[in-house]
């Protein structure tokens, strides 16, 4: 391999991982699903926005609605909700379709330029954000997620969250309702209730 070869090979490799790692893809989802293999309930997604005031019909899913609250905001280019002027406040609606039953509900947000406030509130009760991804430095475009653990069911899922200051561009939105895995001490609970029950059985067969 020529000297010039070796060097276009490091120059392929540089350029692929800035362009996976360091630079994000607008209206593209950078980091993993944060619910990962759960089963989806119901899904509503933005990855382009036609209004910078009320989106009323998502992308991807149904029954969801997106409200900028400030009125100040515009829309970009690319299709981001932005706000140079104000401090953007939100509000997304989800319409419930399980009347019984409890649920993990999920908001998740991608933004660039100024970041998301840390806290959101579902239906009244507040969720603390988690950062999924970050790329090139803190302002520039992040992604996050809330996790809302036993929802009861809801008729409709009301979201509330905000920018931290102006300059926020909202660039993709999702809201998702999963069925709630158990966590592993309530498998042990299960297991040894199973296992009282078998070991009752046998007492009884003899």
């Amino acid at each position: 391999m020529t000297l010039s070869t070796k060097l276009s090979a490091i120059a392929l490799a540089a350029s692929t991982t800035f362009a996976t790692s360091a630079f994000a893809t607008s209206n593209f989802w950078d980091s993993a699903t944060p619910w990962d293999v759960s089963l989806v309930s119901q899904y509503a997604a933005w990855d382009n926005f036609t209004s910078s005031l009320h989106n009323a019909t998502p992308e991807f899913g149904t029954g969801a609605s997106l409200t900028e609250t400030s009125s100040a905001a515009s829309l970009t280019s690319t299709k981001n909700i932005y706000n140079a002027s104000n401090t953007s406040n939100f509000i997304a609606t989800l319409l419930g379709t399980n009347t019984t039953g409890t649920f993990d509900v999920y908001l998740r947000a991608a933004t660039t330029g100024t970041l998301l406030n840390t806290n959101a509130t579902l239906n009244g009760v507040a969720a603390t954000l988690v950062e999924t991804y970050l790329s090139s430095g803190r302002g520039v475009e992040q992604e996050v997620y809330w996790k809302w653990n036993d929802v009861s069911a809801a008729g409709i899922y009301v979201f509330n969250f905000k920018a931290n200051e102006t300059h926020l561009s909202l660039d993709q939105l999702a809201l998702a309702v999963v069925t709630a895995v158990p966590e592993p001490s309530s498998y042990a609970m299960l297991a040894l209730g199973l296992g009282l029950v078998g070991f009752a059985a046998r007492r009884k067969r003899a």
